[in-house]
């Protein structure tokens, strides 16, 4: 491929998807640091594919899978870390929840609520669930990913919405509703 087309395709890539994979990125690892190193290390391989000319068929869902693979890298180094250890989390520096003007104080709180919930699930259904309510990937794009099937991505997430809706006791209210 030409080199001026690759950089094109790197850096539309790149804008379009950078803050998505960090989110992702800091969301598994809880350490605004080492998100950011491995964004870069994810992009830096991409880049690498692009110069060899490998066909890239769906960019979005090679660079999260290249990302999870390099996330699930350093948790094999890095067996001390608990994904659910919120200290690692720099708070007073970094919020995952971006600064647009279009989400007012009451979304940009509820979204941080969920977000919240949304670690407290299984790995396996957290990682489903937050890639497509998030992150808005299709189911084919989560299963590349996680490198699995679209139906045992169509079960994760189902598992993962039944635990956050336990996990909210969001049962419990449509039971008095109900009532």
């Amino acid at each position: 491929m030409e080199a001026n087309f690759l950089k094109e395709k790197f850096v539309d890539c790149y804008k379009k998807e950078v803050d998505a994979v960090f989110r992702f990125c800091i969301m598994r690892v809880s350490n605004k640091e080492q998100a950011m190193d491995i964004t870069q290390e994810a992009f830096t391989h991409f880049w690498q594919t692009l110069k060899k000319g490998n066909e890239i068929r769906n960019y979005r869902a090679f660079i999260f899978s290249i990302t999870n693979r390099l996330i699930i890298d350093w948790y094999r180094k890095k067996k001390t870390i608990s994904l659910d250890n919120d200290e690692d989390l720099d708070r007073e520096n970094f919020d995952c929840i971006p600064d647009d003007n279009h989400l007012d104080l009451e979304a940009k709180a509820e979204a941080r609520f969920l977000l919240g919930k949304i670690k407290k699930i299984t790995e396996n259904n957290r990682n489903a669930v937050y890639l497509r309510y998030v992150e808005d990937l299709s189911l084919e794009e989560i299963a590349n990913t996680l490198g699995i099937s679209k139906d045992a991505t169509s079960v994760r997430i189902n598992r993962g919405l039944k635990e956050l809706k336990m996990i909210m006791h969001y049962n419990r209210i449509n039971k008095k509703n109900d009532d």
